[in-house]
């Protein structure tokens, strides 16, 4: 259950869902917006009856926080002085510097802390009504909730073969870098069966980078972009709620001319 947001402000606010006080001067009445967003779909015709499936893509999230406002007046915290701290909160962020981007944490018990960064679009505080509550409605790049921390490994031998327990409920792409411990023509990347083959000289020692994460591909030898070296039946593995096993090799797998040295990644969630 959702307990807690935190505004990465400076300093940072904490609004508490579970645990309200009766001091709170700024109370959630509601959040909408954290459940999966809507996705589209694209779908061919054919000329006859029915169709087929293209894929989809999740669409943008659209956060809304219904606020309560409570003013402390034996401490002399009008209304109009919440309304002001929100503006602030909200409109002039400092999550990031020259970003209007406002991180959102967001914690619960059941799960990692997760986070979306939100830019905000409205906050609609009628002035003259009997409540005092206030609107703001936010927009995200990111379809996704993210693990606020990053999972992270790395081994200097290197792995030609390892499972790793992947939590989120979304798929996503991640960053692993592999080291050449043989000179061959080839290096395969497998996750889950789904591979991508490289052609290309690879040297002794040679430091290979591949990024699966849509948005921020990459494939690097030695710092240098190699993605013209991918062949055209690869495809861009990526993790999988549960185990997924990642296997690196050269022209035969578990031949042991290309290992894993490390990798990273953030979990994604469709929704609370």
């Amino acid at each position: 259950m959702l307990q807690q947001v935190i505004l990465q402000t400076t300093p940072p606010v904490t609004l508490n869902i579970e645990a309200v006080s009766p001091d709170d001067i700024v109370v959630i009445k509601s959040i909408s917006g954290l459940d999966p967003a809507d996705a589209d779909l694209f779908m061919g015709e054919f000329s006859r009856a029915g169709g087929y499936y293209q894929g989809r893509r999740a669409g943008q999230r659209n956060p809304v926080f219904n606020l309560k406002l409570n003013p402390d007046y034996a401490n002399d915290i009008a209304v109009s002085d919440i309304r002001e701290m929100i503006y602030e909160w909200f409109l002039e962020p400092t999550s990031f510097p020259d970003s209007d981007g406002l991180k959102v944490v967001l914690k619960d018990d059941r799960k990692p802390d997760r986070f979306f960064v939100g830019y905000t679009e409205k906050i609609p505080a009628p002035i003259f009504e009997k409540e005092t509550n206030v609107q703001v409605s936010m927009m995200t790049t990111e379809a996704y909730l993210l693990s606020d921390s990053i999972t992270s490994d790395a081994d200097a031998v290197g792995w030609a073969s390892l499972p790793v327990t992947y939590e989120g409920s979304a798929k996503t792409g991640l960053e692993m870098t592999f080291k050449v411990k043989t000179a061959n023509a080839q290096m395969v990347l497998d996750i889950n069966g789904v591979k991508m083959t490289l052609v290309k000289a690879f040297a002794l020692n040679d430091v290979i980078v591949i990024n699966t994460l849509e948005g921020s591909r990459k494939i690097t030898q030695n710092g240098v972009d190699i993605m013209a070296t991918l062949t055209s039946g690869s495809k861009w593995p990526l993790l999988r709620k549960g185990v997924n096993t990642i296997k690196a090799y050269g022209t035969a797998e578990a031949d042991g001319k290309v290992v894993m040295t490390a990798y990273n990644y953030r979990a994604a969630w469709w929704g609370i």
